[in-house]
């Protein structure tokens, strides 16, 4: 039985008749589709939006209820010039500034080393802008600013700040506008979290007249995808590929840009949830902008695509960028006649850190996509980043962690590897049959069961614990595959970055070199041409998928191969099976 990609038995055998064997390969074939559905998210088809912008914003505004599309800012816009009003900032750690246009966030940069960007060189190269603007030159995806936008008697209430106050620490800031349509006072409040990515804003409505003010409250989040960068392929997943988040009491919803498109234009298809909805957002892979409000203040979420929706100009848009907009309505109400309401409000921008997400209110762990795995990938990451934490080494962490899930699922591999053992003590024999009955099939599986009765082995044996082993092995593959710590993590030499593909192709190559030993190791029941195969093409066709594989994943699969190989050979030796032929 030959070994697989995570260091299980994948051959075959000669079963004892046709249809035996067809049973065995489908259920083989199963579980291996079944498995890399989890390991590798679907590629994305490139989406192609509609002719006219504007009629995607009409068909999402004729499919939900109560809800209006967002206005454009185009036409409502006042014409003063834009400015930055205050920079907030907890040094090493986040920045982000407050522009006078409508008291809203502008940018939002990480300054933790981390997250830097890199020159050609792999040198940090300035604070890691999480939030941005667009414009027709850029070519990456970027969150687009996060806006808590103001109605007040159901017009957009919009117009120029002015800096009221800023704290000595440089991380809290009031602005304010008074409103001419409605005489009301509008103040916004913005202090920036010392040790998260979070921003806490208090919006204040401020009644100056003699009749009560009806007011509405909708957070904005928005992404630009672009389409190149976000496209990935069977083995290289996109980090880049933007999706619309939001939770809800049914569900988790997570859509991506293709699909909130293709629903949109399907009026039977969901893009609008109102029961339950907590918080919601825009995320990629590794990092997300989203609305956390109060408990019980958000009232429903709207996801929808275009410039129209996003409020950008369709002509700062760059060619193959698709636009991703959720909006999160909010509870609204009323202000008496010379009194004030407050709104609060948390917006979250930044990595994806399981310890960090969880911690918000309401929580926001379930952006982190694990899949069905999710019960062992959260203690597999648990550990790795205690490695990590005592170690100060994200490579290493991932060696140890495989070690670990090594030792623990120690009774069922050393089960397999005895399995295989017992296979290699009548490989002589085995060959003998193969070549005295080549000319009569059915003789030859009559005599190889009667050969495997004998000498009590069971070809199957080394299957069922690798069937077991899945799961965990998977989940351990899916963890390092979310893990956002490994972003530009250093591991070391030529590793720079453990979420990228291995820019020499050193550690694909040996691990080919390994699953060759591996192979060469491995007992074979099939014929000669079937051993060739295992022996050759396969290795060679798993170099070809880890080539484009983040380093991280190539890593861990190495050292799982290696310990493999190691555990191999021991038991080999103490069972004195002889050498293959």
């Amino acid at each position: 039985m030959n070994q697989g990609l995570f260091g299980g038995p994948s051959g075959k055998r000669e079963g004892p008749g046709d249809q035996r064997r067809m049973i065995l390969a489908v259920a083989i074939s199963a579980v291996i589709l079944i498995g890399w559905s989890y390991l590798f998210p679907q590629a994305p088809v490139k989406p192609t939006p509609p002719a006219d912008p504007a009629s995607v914003a009409a068909s999402a505004a004729a499919s939900t209820t109560g809800s209006a599309p967002a206005a454009p800012i185009g036409p409502t816009a006042p014409t003063f010039e834009r400015k930055v009003l205050a920079t907030l900032r907890a040094p090493d750690h986040q920045s982000v500034r407050i522009a006078n246009v409508d008291g809203q966030i502008e940018g939002w940069e990480i300054e933790e080393d981390q997250y830097r960007l890199r020159d050609d060189k792999g040198e940090p190269a300035g604070a890691y802008p999480v939030v941005g603007t667009l414009d027709a030159k850029r070519r990456h995806g970027i969150f687009l600013p996060p806006r808590l936008d103001l109605s007040i008697g159901g017009k957009p209430a919009r117009g120029e700040y002015q800096v009221v106050e800023v704290s000595s620490a440089g991380n809290d800031t009031l602005v304010r506008w008074n409103d001419p349509a409605s005489g009301a006072e509008i103040t916004r409040r913005y202090t920036l979290a010392p040790d998260d990515y979070g921003v806490d804003v208090e919006l204040t409505v401020k009644n100056r007249g003699s009749e009560p003010l009806a007011y509405g409250l909708t957070a904005v989040l928005r992404g630009a995808q672009d389409d190149d960068e976000a496209s990935g392929s069977m083995f290289s997943p996109p980090i880049y590929l933007f999706g619309a988040v939001c939770q809800h009491a049914k569900d988790f919803e997570r859509m991506p840009v293709r699909d909130v498109i293709s629903n949109l234009a399907d009026p039977d298809e969901p893009t609008h949830f109102t029961e339950g909805v907590t918080w919601a957002g825009v995320d990629n892979r590794y990092f997300m902008t989203a609305a956390l409000p109060g408990d019980g203040d958000a009232r429903g979420c709207e996801m929808l695509a275009g410039p129209v929706a996003a409020e950008v100009d369709p002509s700062t848009v760059p060619e193959k960028f698709s636009l991703l907009t959720v909006r999160l309505e909010m509870a609204d109400g009323q202000v008496a006649p010379g009194a004030q309401v407050t709104r609060k409000l948390r917006f979250f921008g930044g990595p994806k850190k399981l310890d960090v997400l969880k911690a918000q209110t309401p929580s926001a762990a379930a952006a982190i996509d694990f899949g069905f795995f999710s019960p062992i990938c959260v203690p597999m990451l648990w550990l790795m980043r205690a490695f990590e934490g005592v170690f100060g080494n994200w490579g290493l962490a991932i060696i140890l962690l495989t070690l670990v899930v090594k030792l623990l699922t120690l009774p069922l591999t050393h089960k397999q590897y005895k399995s295989m053992a017992a296979m290699k003590t009548v490989q002589p024999k085995l060959k003998a049959l193969q070549v005295k009955y080549k000319d009569d099939k059915a003789r030859l599986q009559t005599e190889m069961m009667a050969l495997y009765r004998e000498n009590k082995v069971n070809p199957m044996a080394g299957c069922f614990p690798m069937l077991l082993m899945m799961p965990i092995y998977f989940s351990l593959y899916r963890t390092i595959y979310s893990a956002v710590d490994l972003y530009q993590a250093d591991f070391m030499f030529w590793i720079k970055d453990l979420s990228q593909q291995d820019p020499y192709y050193i550690s694909p190559l040996l691990l080919g070199v390994l699953m060759f030993v591996q192979t060469r190791l491995s007992p074979t029941t099939g014929d000669a041409m079937q051993a060739k195969v295992m022996m050759y093409v396969m290795p060679v066709m798993f170099t070809g998928m880890m080539l484009f594989l983040p380093s991280g994943l190539v890593l861990y699969i190495f050292v799982n191969t290696l310990l493999g190989i190691l555990q191999q050979t021991f038991i080999f030796k103490r069972g004195a099976v002889p050498a293959a032929a």
